[in-house]
This record gives structure tokens, sequence and C-alpha cells, in this order.
């Protein structure tokens, strides 16, 4: 008996050290990650051309911007839902407080789910245990992965999750170079490869010379008439044929617009319900990149009339000629607004055969 008695308090003194040790490297500059994206809702139009998904808030304090990006989505396909805790280790020293000499930054992962869903029906696909995919290769090891990225490589439904770079890496100057681990949704395959490379290989690279929609409304327009802190307007999306609101408001989304709800009849019942449980939400829409800044304005702002023109200014920051201009309505934005160079590089979207 006294021998087991023992025992268990060598097994004890053991736990209680692994524990102090744990806690010891995150007092040495660790830090706590915590990532939940989750998923709702999604719908797509009729015409495969225009979607949203809702994410409910799980955020950190007042911020929300977590969840929901377009890095979420893979139009007409997957929406993604993250699922992470773990922990970033950042310290110059050892176990003993003695100098390494170096900067030792390690990963560790408690869980880190990934549930796929279809965004035409919201049906629930599979989990994609990521966690799983490092712990079983010795040669990959995850690094700071606050969340996966879709993306389209090849035309196939792809994930990526950055990943630790080996000394080797660092020797030949590829310190400042992102790595990843790129996962296929549909049959988990997967490789490590640089993502400069990656997105060099399955993007689309185009110059273009546009009036920034975000300037016309978040610069602008939605900052001058004190809307600006419940939406975001894209001028692009990282998938070709879209651009992108974001709504972190849910209450603020017209109740009675009828452009915005003949393109989605579910969206309605969708909104009522989280409002009536008092849900804070997050929701992308993707729409097409032809639509017109009359048609968003339309459509998420009351048929424009939450939108007043009075005192609207173009600054000379923005304007073609260096000095302000008093803007009347949209059209003058395109008249005033010098038009921006930008070279955009997007996925082609995957598409949906059903």
């Amino acid at each position: 008996m006294r021998k087991n008695k023992i025992f268990i308090g060598i097994l004890l003194c053991l736990c209680l050290c692994a524990c102090t040790k744990k806690a010891d490297k995150v007092e040495r500059g660790g830090y706590d990650l915590t990532y939940k994206t989750g998923y709702y809702a999604s719908e797509i139009n009729e015409d495969n051309d225009a979607l949203y998904v809702m994410y409910l808030y799980n955020g950190v304090g007042d911020n929300m911007e977590w969840g929901g990006e377009d890095d979420d989505i893979i139009p007409n396909k997957y929406a993604t839902d993250n699922d992470l805790q773990g922990r970033y280790l950042d310290t110059f020293w050892d176990e003993n407080g003695n100098p390494l000499g170096f900067n030792l930054k390690t990963t560790e992962l408690d869980k880190f789910n990934v549930d796929i869903y279809d965004i035409k029906t919201g049906e629930k696909l599979k989990t994609i245990d990521v966690k799983s995919i490092f712990d079983n290769d010795d040669n990959i090891k995850p690094d700071k992965p606050y969340k996966a990225m879709a993306l389209e490589y090849y035309e196939k439904p792809y994930i990526m999750v950055w990943s630790e770079k080996i000394s080797k890496d660092i020797e030949n100057g590829y310190e400042d170079r992102g790595k990843a681990v790129f996962i296929n949704i549909e049959d988990e395959t997967y490789f490590e490869d640089w993502i400069i490379d990656v997105w060099d290989r399955c993007k689309k690279s185009e110059k273009i010379a546009v009036v920034s929609k975000r300037d016309i409304f978040n610069e602008i327009l939605l900052k001058q008439n004190s809307l600006y802190s419940y939406i975001t307007v894209s001028s692009f999306s990282d998938w070709e044929g879209f651009m992108d609101v974001y709504i972190y408001d849910i209450g603020r989304i017209p109740k009675d617009n009828k452009k915005l709800y003949e393109l989605f009849p579910k969206l309605r019942e969708n909104l009522d319900k989280l409002i009536s449980e008092g849900e804070k939400a997050r929701v992308t829409f993707m729409l097409p990149d032809s639509i017109s800044d009359k048609e968003l304005a339309d459509m998420f702002f009351e048929n424009g009339e939450d939108i007043s023109f009075d005192g609207v200014v173009v600054d000379g920051r923005h304007s073609v000629d260096g000095l302000p201009h008093k803007i009347n309505n949209l059209d003058d934005f395109k008249k005033y607004i010098e038009p921006e160079e930008m070279e955009r590089s997007r996925y082609k979207p995957i598409p949906d055969n059903r």
C-alpha cells in the first residue's frame, strides 16, 4: 500500500512539473491562439453569380472583423468554418533562462478542425482535422495558423495553413517567405510549398485602372454619413467575377429592400432568426463585380434613402485635379475621383455542376 502511495505521488509530481513547464513557456513570450469563425447559413442566387455566407460573431471584445472573409469561401461550392485552439511560443531563452542565441518560435495545437459546408444547401459535408495532419507527418510543423484559408489550385478546392520554415530554409535566404501546407478539401491529400510560388501558379493577375468602390463608399460617402462602422464595400474579391460587401451589424441591413430579398429569398428569414435570438453576426456578400454603385446603394441602404449627399466632398487627395469637389450624386464620384491603377490577382471560381 505504501509503495502504491509513493508511486502515485511520483506521478502527480511529474504531471505538475509538466504543467509548470508548459505554463513557463507561455510566460516567456507565448500567447494563446483561439479562432472560431462560426458558420451559420449561406445562400446562392438563382443565376449562381451572387451569394452570401453568415458567420456568428465569436471574436474577441468588440472586434467584429473576425470570421467571414472571402478567403473562408470557395464560390459557388464551399464555406469553411475554422475551430482552432493552441498557443504560439516565442522566446530567446532556454528552459533554464539562458540565452539561446536565436529566436525560438514554436506553435502548439490543441485542436484545429475545419468544417466544410455546402454553400447551396447549408449542409455540413465533412470536418478536416488539420492538427492530425501535422501530428502524423514529421516533415511539417504548424506556424501561427490563425486560420485555414480557402483557395483554388488547378481547378481544385484547397485550404492553406501556414507551416514552419526549417533551418535550411533560413540558411538559403527564405526567412521572409511564407510557407504553407495545402490540403485538398475533397480528398484531403496535401503538399507543402512556398505560398508565393503557389499563388504565381494558380492566381490570374491583371492590371486595371478603376475608381475604387471602397474609396467611394467607405472612405468618402459612408464616413461622411456616419454609416462607416457597420459595412465595408470592396472593389474586388479574391475570386474572379466577384466583389465583396461585408456587413458587421445585421440589424442595419434593410428590412424591406425588394432588390436584396428578391436576389436572396432566404435572407430575411435567416436575419430575423438571428436577431430574435440576440445573436451578433457578420454577413459576407459576394456579388457580381459588374454591379453599379447605384445598385449597391439601392441594395444596402433602404433604397438609397439613408444616404445624404449634403456636404459630401471628394478631397484633393482623391480627386483628378488635386482640388476638392462637391458631390451631388453617385455619378459625380466617377467624374471627380482619379482612377487608381492596381494589379489584382484572383482565383477562378470552381464550377458547380449540380
